[in-house]
């Protein structure tokens, strides 16, 4: 199983290269400040982890692309330590692929 570090570094080669993260209810990119609704996003990829030593170490990385073309990462933990707020506006987000740890990751 790859690391989020390795995930990273896939999605960045396919081009997801801003660091998205959630403020009041949007998705905003770390680098441009732009900000996005939830309509205006589609999840490109999802890539669980589990890390196998500590539960702790649970993460998801969404590779997410907006209708302007700006592609990101969010990450977030999931299970316990999941974000409330994270949580809420992914469900809102269409998803065009599954899991990539079914895959060929």
């Amino acid at each position: 199983m790859r690391t989020v570090p390795e995930i990273i570094q896939k999605l960045r080669e396919k081009h997801f290269i801003h660091d998205f993260c959630v403020k009041d209810e949007k998705i905003s990119s770390n680098e441009t400040g732009e900000t996005f609704s939830p309509e205006d996003l589609i999840i490109e990829r999802i890539y669980r982890y589990e890390g196998e030593s500590d539960p702790g170490d649970m993460s998801v990385v969404y590779g997410i692309t907006s209708k302007s073309g700006t592609r990101g990462i969010l990450i977030d933990a999931y299970g316990t330590y999941a974000d409330p707020e994270v949580a809420e506006v992914i469900t809102k987000i269409p998803v065009r692929e599954v899991d990539e740890n079914q895959a060929t990751a």
